[in-house]
Order: structure tokens, then C-alpha cells, then sequence
């Protein structure tokens, strides 16, 4: 789940007076540019705040936001999935989500997204004394509500890739609630999603693959090298167009938990030889790696498509 790292330190002047010396000397921080507030009497330190990732930044609005709710109040949606480690597609939103069982209605603060609905105990859970709802209910509530294909993708693939949730225990969260709006469009996004896409950009490409219409490819397709060697996998196989299709992220090339001692230039060679041994194979006839950049405009990836023979009917 969540990553082990401590979270930076808060500083609050809940209980201070608001005119006592601690409460002023924040305040003042927090004007001089030294401390961020996230929310009313809530400091983080700048420097700490600014090295934070975008999860992390929303997991500790999330702890800040924790002293405005109350004892029946669960994090989920968006926040939810923040605590359970997962990446999103766009931006994390700047407010914390939760879900209040009492309330007969959505509610809004400047702080906090209330979102009403019955909780059964199974649907939640608890980290670190945080309650929030299980990765299951999280993947219900998120392909519910959200209308993009590619946003609830991205989300339902990793909580199943990690093993965090399966298919099974989130059609029975759906089912539970029968009268709940979205209901087709989540089921349809359910059926989509797949454990075996590894990372967000995986599942955007096979999202953006089905909207241009492409053949539905094989997903980690494993390669004969030789000699008893086998490549782990890759990421799109075409068999009928004989054409590997690779995500190529740059968390391979700049991240040392993916690269582990090699340099990113050492990694460019390995995956060289790595390609060039691939492209050996007799059923193999094309090999095409597509980014981030692609990912950007569905135009550019119908055009590597295409150049590879892989045909697109949209």
C-alpha cells in the first residue's frame, strides 16, 4: 500500500487561542513564504511541502484535512486511492474526498468533497488509524463517478496488478448498490480493466488502442531468445501483424528502483540488445515503442500504428 516514508511534520494551532505567541509566530511563517497552509491553523514547511510528489502532497492534505471531519466520515474516492498508493491519470484534486453513511446529499467545503451512501463494515479499512474505504469499494466509488474511460482505467488496473483488489470483490461492490447512478458505464470499465497492465501509461495506451480502433493485443507477451533465454515480456503483441508495441516511460531509464545499479546509459544499451534480440524472431516484423508524447495527441500513436502495420478503424 502506501509507502513507508514519513510524512512531513504539521503544524496546527487547533488549541492554541488564536492570540496566543505559537498561533502568531505560524501565521507569520506562513506569510513570510516559510510554511504553506493547507488548510485554516494546517502548516506544512515549504521546503518540505515543495519535495513532495503530487500523492504524497494530496496524502498529507488528506492527514491535514482529518481534524476538520468527523468520526464517521471515511476517506475515499480520489483520496482513498491516494493512501492505497495509486497514480492517477491528470492532476489530484485539492480537495479531500470522503463518504459521511448520514448524509443525504453531496456536500462541499473549501477543504473537504462529502460524498453520501451506505458503508457496510467489509468496505472499510485501516491505515495507520486513517479509515478509508477497502481498494474494492475505492475502484466501485471511482468507476461510478467518474465518466472518463482512461481515468478509471488507469486506477482499477494498478489496485488489480497489485493484488489489492480483484474483479470478483468489485462487482460485488457495484452490486450492492444497484440504484447507483453509473452503473452501465462502470461495469463496461470494470470489464475493461486488466492486471496485467503495470503502469498508468500501459493503461492509457490500451484504452486509447480500443478507442482508435486498433486490434485488441496480446498483453505480456513473453519472447524465446535462445539458448534457453527468455525475454520477461512485452508490454503489446499483434500476432497477426507480427508487431511489438512497447510503453517506453522514463522512470526505466531515471529511476534506480527500476534501472537498480545499471546508469540510464547502461539501460539504453541493455534495452537495445534487448530489442534487437526480440526483432530476431520469425513472427516478429515490426517493433515500435510509444511515449508519453504519443499518449498527449491519439493522432501521433494512429500514426506509429499505422507505420507499423498495425491497422486503426477510428
Amino acid at each position: 500500500m502506501i509507502d513507508d516514508d514519513p510524512l512531513p511534520l504539521l503544524f496546527r494551532t487547533t488549541g492554541l487561542g488564536s492570540g496566543s505567541r505559537e498561533a502568531t509566530r505560524l501565521r507569520r511563517a506562513a506569510a513570510a513564504g516559510r510554511l504553506r497552509r493547507l488548510h485554516p491553523g494546517s502548516f506544512v514547511a515549504r521546503h518540505d511541502w515543495d519535495a513532495l510528489t503530487p500523492r504524497r502532497r494530496h496524502v498529507l492534505l488528506v492527514e491535514s484535512a482529518l481534524g476538520r471531519t468527523g468520526p464517521r466520515h471515511v476517506v475515499s474516492h480520489l483520496s482513498a486511492a491516494a493512501l492505497l498508493g495509486s497514480p492517477v491519470l491528470r492532476d489530484w484534486p485539492d480537495r479531500v474526498h470522503v463518504t459521511d453513511p448520514d448524509a443525504r446529499g453531496a456536500q462541499s467545503t473549501a477543504a473537504v468533497v462529502k460524498h453520501p451512501g451506505p458503508l457496510e463494515d467489509d468496505e472499510v479499512s485501516s491505515l495507520r488509524g486513517t479509515s478509508l474505504t477497502t481498494p474494492a469499494r475505492t475502484a466501485a466509488d471511482l468507476a461510478l463517478g467518474t465518466r472518463s474511460l482512461d481515468e478509471v482505467t488507469v486506477v482499477v488496473d494498478d489496485l488489480l496488478h497489485r493484488g489489492l483488489t480483484t474483479k470478483e470483490a468489485v462487482l460485488a461492490s457495484l452490486d450492492r448498490r444497484p440504484r447507483a447512478r453509473g452503473q452501465t458505464g462502470a461495469r463496461r470499465a470494470l470489464a475493461f480493466a486488466d492486471d496485467r497492465s503495470e503502469s498508468a501509461g500501459e493503461s492509457l495506451t490500451r484504452v486509447l488502442l480500443h478507442q482508435l480502433g486498433a486490434p485488441a493485443p496480446v498483453l505480456q507477451r513473453r519472447f524465446e531468445l535462445g539458448r534457453g533465454r527468455w525475454d520477461p515480456h512485452v508490454d503489446f503483441w499483434f500476432p497477426e501483424q507480427g508487431c511489438v508495441l512497447e510503453f517506453d516511460g522514463v522512470v526505466k531509464y531515471t529511476q534506480s528502483r527500476w534501472r537498480g545499479s545499471l546508469t540510464p546509459e547502461q539501460v539504453v544499451v541493455k534495452e537495445k540488445i534487448r530489442e534487437d534480440a526480440i526483432r530476431a524472431r520469425p513472427e516478429v516484423h515490426s517493433f515500435v515503442r510509444c511515449t508519453w508524447w504519443h499518449l498527449g495527441d491519439p493522432r501521433r500513436l494512429r500514426t506509429l500504428l499505422v507505420s507499423a502495420g498495425v491497422p486503426c478503424s477510428r
